[in-house]
């Protein structure tokens, strides 16, 4: 298998509108090389699979041919520029990930700008959301779990349905495990009382909407043990883990050996969604440039071996895996 890689920067300051991806404490800069043209040479076929755990009835092929769904983060992306990439990799896209701002609630409950882009777009979004808004003094989980906010979230529903994208996957509360965003889960039990109330409160306006539990890879700050915040079977469809090439890289076999199979690495996570029953997806992963992330975290650059494992990894658990997602 042959990958190509191309250069890009993530998104680094809201704008009107805002970028798709905002801004984190950790602000990356990622240099990802990316599925290439001629991605069928891997011996996949058009496989008809089931879509983010739906009925057979209402079972549907990928666009990309693959046995999962293949995605893509752009800044600033677009259905032409999700397009756009499809043709240049070599096979359509299935997953288009985005943000919407999350300075206040109506942010988050009505970005219609967002909406408006994506209303009938074959693809499937992922919109990535934050359970608390971040400019909003003296929101708190605890007030989340108490049930407070529950009426913004089933407008939420209400909104994303009228928009025609009721079916669409949410990451809630992504990464949740580190220390970096304010729905850190630091009281576990409180972030899964939280989590119970958005998913009930969206699902009675929104019933199709997937709800994607996504940790960060490997032993975080926030939180040392992330199955303490799990929210039960019942309120979740997919287990996902965002992963870099960093942490350690994976320009070495023991660096890649250490992610899949070392604490909380890939494998353990998706053995954890196999024993609750449920799909696994990557909504996150690429390569990262040296120099753009924190001390210590060995990024391994233009890594087209990472990627190769990587895709390696989805072909032997494409029975599990629903979809990922790869960084540009």
């Amino acid at each position: 298998m042959t990958f190509r890689g191309k250069t890009n920067s993530t998104a680094t300051a809201l704008g009107t509108p805002p970028p798709s991806r905002p801004p984190s404490s950790r602000r990356r800069r990622i240099r990802v090389a990316a599925v290439a043209a001629g991605i069928a040479a891997v011996g996949l076929t058009l496989t008809t699979v089931f879509a983010f755990g739906a009925s057979a009835s209402t079972q549907k092929a990928n666009r990309s041919g693959l046995a999962w769904a293949s995605g893509v983060y752009l800044p600033n992306a677009t259905p032409a520029s999700i397009d756009a990439f499809g043709a240049w990799r070599g096979t359509p896209v299935d997953v288009a990930t985005v943000w919407p701002s999350r300075a206040s609630w109506n942010d988050i409950v009505n970005p219609a700008w967002l909406y408006q882009r994506w209303q009938g777009s074959p693809v499937t979004v992922a919109f990535t959301e934050p359970m608390l808004p971040e400019g909003v003094a003296g929101v708190t989980i605890q007030a989340c779990a108490a049930g407070s906010y529950n009426s913004y979230w089933r407008q939420f529903g209400t909104n994303i349905s009228v928009y025609g994208l009721g079916n669409s996957i949410v990451r809630l509360g992504w990464e949740f495990n580190g220390n970096w965003y304010i729905w850190a889960a630091t009281n576990p039990a409180a972030w899964v009382q939280c989590w119970q109330q958005i998913v009930t409160s969206a699902r009675a306006t929104a019933p199709g909407l997937q709800w994607d539990w996504n940790v960060n890879r490997g032993a975080s700050a926030g939180l040392a043990d992330p199955t303490l915040a799990y929210p039960g079977d019942a309120y979740v469809n997919s287990v996902g883990v965002d992963t870099y090439d960093m942490w350690p890289a994976a320009t070495t076999a023991s660096g890649w050996n250490s992610q899949l199979n070392g604490t909380q690495g890939l494998m353990y996570w998706l053995n954890f969604a196999k024993a609750h029953g449920k799909q696994f997806a990557v909504p996150e992963w690429g390569n990262i440039l040296p120099g753009t992330t924190a001390p210590g975290s060995n990024a391994g650059g233009d890594d087209p071996a990472y990627v190769n494992d990587m895709i390696g990894f989805f072909q032997a658990h494409s029975a599990i895996l629903s979809w990922e997602s790869n960084f540009q």
